[in-house]
């Protein structure tokens, strides 16, 4: 005896569903895991020579996130704009600083994130389209450098 199957359209709807339940899988993978990030923007005044998007962030020595992107400031080009892509339960207030860093003499620098006083508040965005600003200081590499320009500027003259 012969069954009268369809087997076009039983096969349609397999990968139909098979599809769907891929797509749905990957959608609360996506939303899930976006759900234990917190965005930051962080604006250098000082070059961030050696820093890629990729590079790590840390937060009194421990690894919190990456540098998520870079960019040139639009209306001043000596300024470097960062965005930090980071743990959503990294504790960052509105005291918190960042500083370029270096692992040693050699290694890659990255991003260091210092301060945090107990008592002060969340660092969060004034209007929700934007993302929350952290401030920055000065990092001991650049004034190792400042330094060592200047006292170049000075032997020349000298010489």
């Amino acid at each position: 005896m012969e069954t009268k199957a369809n087997y076009v359209l039983i096969g349609s709807f397999t990968i139909l569903i098979t599809a769907f339940l891929l797509g749905f899988a990957l959608w609360a993978a996506k939303y899930s895991s976006d759900q234990t990030w917190q965005r930051y923007q962080v604006i250098f005044n000082e070059p961030v020579t050696g820093l890629t998007e990729g590079s790590s962030v840390q937060y009194n020595g421990i690894s919190v996130g990456t540098v998520e992107r870079l960019k040139l400031d639009v209306q001043d080009p000596r300024r470097v704009q960062a965005v930090l892509k980071l743990e959503a339960e990294a504790p960052v207030k509105i005291d918190t600083r960042a500083k370029m860093s270096q692992a040693g003499l050699t290694g890659s620098p990255f991003i260091q994130l210092t301060g945090g006083s107990p008592g002060a508040q969340r660092l969060t965005a004034v209007d929700k389209r934007d993302m929350p600003i952290i401030q920055t200081e000065p990092s001991a590499l650049q004034n190792i450098a400042d330094t060592a320009s200047k006292l170049v500027e000075r032997v020349d003259k000298v010489m």
